[in-house]
């Protein structure tokens, strides 16, 4: 019995590692999906902080005096953006009725929570400025520019 826990604690110590770096790869190719698209030199996208769970993350971004969150799911070894709101996915139910199973989007709600725990208050007022709910699902980085308010610039916020 006491090789068994030795032998299944050794499996835990040794994956745990792979968690690890497998989540900050996703975190880092979600940063730069969303800076690829929406990044600019005269108007640069922040993202922090990014919580994952699953197959589905949310990550929130300031550009300029705006900012919001986005919900992104993976496909395959990619991300995509699903959605864009504001505070709306702060909410568990409003992820659930995106399509992530409730215990998935209990979790997220509860990561998020503790990641913007740390974020200063003026950048979460920033998160909150998304107006609205904009499903991203099948617009391609140059028709979604055309969703995003009076801005002319070729980028846009997410």
């Amino acid at each position: 019995m006491i090789r068994l826990i030795q032998g299944v604690l050794a499996l835990v110590l040794l994956f745990a590692p792979l968690t690890s770096v497998r989540a900050h790869d996703d975190a880092h190719q979600i940063i730069h999906l969303m800076k690829m698209m929406f990044d600019t030199p005269e108007n640069p996208l922040s993202i922090k902080p990014v919580v994952i769970k699953a197959d589905y993350a949310i990550a929130g971004w300031v550009q300029g005096n705006r900012g919001g969150r986005a919900l992104l799911k993976r496909q395959g070894e990619n991300w995509k953006i699903h959605l864009c709101a504001g505070d709306a996915l702060k909410e568990a139910k409003m992820l659930e009725h995106a399509g992530i199973d409730q215990k998935v989007a209990s979790e997220l709600v509860k990561s998020l929570e503790i990641a913007e725990n740390g974020i200063d208050r003026a950048i979460l007022a920033k998160f909150a400025t998304f107006e609205g709910i904009m499903m991203v699902d099948g617009i391609t980085e140059h028709s979604a520019h055309g969703h995003h308010g009076p801005s002319t610039e070729a980028k846009q916020s997410p």
